[in-house]
């Protein structure tokens, strides 16, 4: 199985998600990421504050064992429907 790593990147910095996962194919990749957005995003002050432009800012890049960007996932994927 591939191993993936996660970094949370806007257009001025790209953090390092501090684990790696073996996953079957990039779509098990692409779901990791979605769930790395969401808690992001419900764990950093003030996130809801924050315009629907600056979250659009923020992205999710998965990288394979090669170093290489094999899909980016906006955080705007990862946004859980307004309850109303």
């Amino acid at each position: 199985m591939p191993k993936y790593s996660f970094f949370v990147c806007n257009k001025r910095k790209r953090i390092k998600y501090p684990k790696s996962f073996y996953l079957t194919d990039v779509e098990g990749a692409r779901q990791v990421a979605v769930r790395i957005a969401q808690a992001f995003s419900r764990a950093v002050p003030g996130w809801s504050e924050l315009s629907s432009d600056q979250h659009s800012n923020f992205v999710v890049e998965i990288v394979d064992e090669a170093g290489e960007t094999v899909l980016t996932v906006p955080f705007k994927e990862a946004e859980e429907p307004d309850p109303h």
